[in-house]
């Protein structure tokens, strides 16, 4: 391994140089230069430990954990690695099996080890507390339990809520005689077991074991053989029910429900439990990262505190549910997009159960539109349903050709209830009447390759270069700067060949990206009385930013979103803004250069586009009744997981709260944040010539925005022209 002393040689400098430079200590860059060369050339890492000792901190973290067998600890140590990763610690990891002893002698050889915290993922037994007293490490200790004999930061994991909701759905359902097959910590002090006596007058269905698959068979033998009676079972860990399974496929036993304690798991669940009393490990893990290194870093300021994260009771709907049998086939209209896909290889299933055949035609967007309009003028009963942009809503409800649901609506109102805050209203809403089931989520998000915002060279040459700090953009001048940065042509030194993938051309993904920039710029192209606003000095500099932006575009051909994600993808650019529904492949391992190292935040300046999509009864359609079945159950709560999986996306509120399914989509989080800040385009009245108003956001707008791009206009002329064709539209 190279050392401070050869780099020195070969960049012919001082070691104090190499020093300053690896402590962003001068500005000089023809000295950076040399030295980061030199590095470069002899694969020059620094010595942690080395400058460790120079500046008294281990920078290593220890962490105790009972194991990484089930899910929860193993998803717990993937969260806390990677966030302690990301503010530049390493971790120290002891296994306890949830033996005392261990899990003490782990405890002091983390210590040993001089770490700077200890996170213990513990059932916080007495013994721990001399340990813990030895040293005053900053400390936080997960439980199952609330205590009153420790110092340090606490996190309880909270059971007591979810557990009594699950025995009530079990006695709701008719299930008198529940066995109870539990971890000890989890009964400990009557923590659950209070609740149970509750509504059960006896403890022999009772089984306290470890954690494992082969005490889960036992126990459900042992209980099942002394109470043929019992009719259902709350089994303490993943591990125990699948011990229960198998002894229930064992005694051939079909008709008794399990209710799981564990990380919440779709794939796991659908079909094989009746339901799941889980907490987030994700959240904990990121809670505990978070205090501790609170404690770390403010000592003075840091006050250590009990936190409690309580577990939620969750019930999986089979997919199956809500499949009526049908009497026709059905022909539906589709943009040809992911989520249409989905949803194609998903209604194999309802043809499946409803004895009819679902048919989609898959169409360009601009060609589905003039289609749909065409037919809603003409009253053709070609297509029973169809998908709608929801800037199309409006136009194609007033032509006429979009069935009311109002009568739907107040035969299912918990069903329409239960979608993503205000989204029915954007999607589905015209003059307070519902008319379409909103289908595609439409949420923007800024993702970026993570290492480039964590590379310590590339950090520094950031501060040096514009005397701020390498971060994700907040701010659209933030955005260009960054990108600009990560350009090539105008930094050399760039590890990537642009800074961003944005769409061009004259097409509605062109207007979508002047539209963010234009409303955090505090100006819009309506207002409240339909006048047209656009040309003003605000939109100006709005355009200006917009416009700088494409310095730094990829030169591949991008027309849409697909494509600027399939840009990003292939780790030629440093971010791209996309909506959710057009991300999902870029987590894909086997598809994406970028997969495992993508960073995801709000859009700069909080201000994102309403996008998405609604599907819609044909008003004329032959088979209204069977039409308005297949989209209840196809836009239904069971179909948003699977329509996620298979590369599409929901607007179900349910999904985006769920604590799992965030490996294959990390950002899911935000989603819900980016929906709170979305706004949606406004329309003008043209009334008879509805079918034009979309134009203005798909030809006017983004076509005077190409002109300033190729240097043909000024963005003083450019909006000119869009107020003046905007009102030739309105008066025609």
């Amino acid at each position: 391994m190279a050392t401070i002393k050869e780099v020195a040689k070969l960049a012919q400098v001082s070691i104090g140089t190499v020093s300053n430079v690896l402590n962003g200590k001068t500005g000089n860059e023809e000295l950076i230069q040399r030295v980061e060369s030199a590095m470069t050339k002899l694969s020059y890492r620094p010595d942690a430990n080395a400058r460790s000792l120079k500046n008294t901190k281990s920078t290593t973290i220890g962490l105790v954990l009972p194991g990484v067998l089930q899910n929860e600890y193993a998803e717990f140590l993937h969260v806390v690695e990677e966030r302690l990763r990301e503010k530049g610690y390493s971790i120290l990891i002891r296994f306890s099996r949830n033996n005392c002893l261990l899990e003490r002698k782990s405890i002091e050889q983390c210590m040993e080890h001089s770490v700077d915290g200890l996170i213990i993922y513990s059932a916080a037994k007495k013994e721990l507390n001399p340990v813990l007293q030895q040293d005053q490490v900053p400390t936080v200790l997960v439980s199952r339990r609330r205590s009153t004999e420790y110092d340090c930061d606490c996190i309880v994991a909270d059971y007591t809520d979810a557990f009594e909701a699950a025995i009530k759905a079990f006695l709701r359902g008719g299930k008198q005689k529940i066995g109870l097959i539990l971890e000890h910590d989890l009964l400990i002090e009557g923590m659950l077991l209070e609740i149970y006596k509750k509504y059960q007058n006896s403890e022999d269905l009772i089984k306290i074991v470890d954690s494992n698959q082969e005490y889960g068979f036992q126990a459900m033998f042992e209980l099942y053989t002394d109470n043929q009676e019992i009719n259902g079972i709350i089994a303490g860990s993943y591990l125990i029910a699948q011990g229960v399974k198998k002894a229930m496929e064992t005694l051939q036993i079909k008709n008794i429900p399990v209710i799981v304690i564990k990380e919440s798991s779709w794939i796991e669940d659908e079909n094989y439990f009746e339901g799941q009393i889980s907490i987030s490990q994700k959240k904990v893990g990121a809670k505990a990262v978070d205090i501790l290194l609170d404690a770390i870093e403010r000592p003075n300021l840091h006050e250590s505190m009990t936190n409690v994260i309580k577990a939620e009771y969750d019930i999986i709907s089979p997919m199956k549910t809500g499949i009526k049998k049908a009497k026709h086939d059905l022909l539906f209209a589709m943009f040809d997009c992911p989520s249409s896909r989905s949803l194609q290889m998903l209604s194999r299933i309802y043809e499946k159960e409803s004895g009819t055949k679902i048919t989609f035609d898959l169409f360009p967007y601009k060609e589905l539109e003039e289609m749909l309009y065409c037919h809603s003028m003409e009253k053709n009963r070609q297509y029973d349903g169809f998908m709608m942009d929801i800037t199309w809503l409006e136009g194609l409800i007033e032509t006429g050709g979009v069935y009311n649901l109002d009568e739907v609506r107040a035969g299912h109102q918990g069903y329409f209830d239960s979608f993503v805050d205000g989204i029915l209203k954007d999607y589905g809403m015209y003059v307070e009447s519902l008319y379409a089931f909103p289908f595609m989520s439409g949420a923007q998000l800024l993702f970026y390759q993570r290492d480039l915002f964590e590379e310590q060279s590339l950090k520094l040459r950031f501060k040096r270069l514009y005397g701020e700090e390498l971060v994700p953009p907040k701010t659209w001048a933030q955005f260009n700067l960054v990108a600009e940065f990560f350009t090539k042509s105008f930094n050399p030194q760039s590890p990537v060949k642009y800074g961003v993938s944005l769409v061009s051309g004259v097409n509605t993904y062109t207007t979508i990206g002047f539209l963010m920039h234009l409303w955090s710029y505090g100006s819009k192209i309506f207002d409240k009385n339909g006048k047209v606003v656009i040309n003003n000095s605000n939109s100006i500099a709005a355009l200006k930013n917009f416009v700088a932006s494409y310095q730094y575009n990829s030169e591949a051909d991008i027309q849409s979103w697909n494509d600027a994600a399939r840009e990003f993808m292939t780790g030629n650019c440093a971010m791209v803004i996309l909506y959710d529904s057009d991300a999902g492949e870029i987590n894909n391992y086997i598809k994406s250069k970028v997969a495992g190292n993508t960073g995801y935040s709000l859009v700069p300046d909080g201000t994102p586009v309403l996008g998405g999509w609604s599907l819609g009864v044909n008003r004329y359609g032959k088979h209204v009744e069977d039409t308005i079945n297949f989209l209840l159950w196809a836009c239904g709560n069971q179909n948003g997981i699977p329509l996620s999986l298979l590369g599409g996306s929901t607007l179900r509120k349910e999904y985006y709260e769920r604590a799992d399914l965030e490996n294959l989509e990390p950002w899911k989080p935000l989603i819900l944040k980016s929906y709170q800040q979305s706004r949606k385009r406004t329309m003008p009245e043209i009334l008879g010539e509805s079918r034009w108003k979309n134009n203005i956001y798909t030809t006017i707008i983004p076509h005077e925005i190409m002109r300033v791009i190729k240097g043909e206009a000024s963005e003083k002329e450019a909006l000119e022209q869009i107020e003046k064709k905007i009102y030739q539209l309105m008066d025609s």
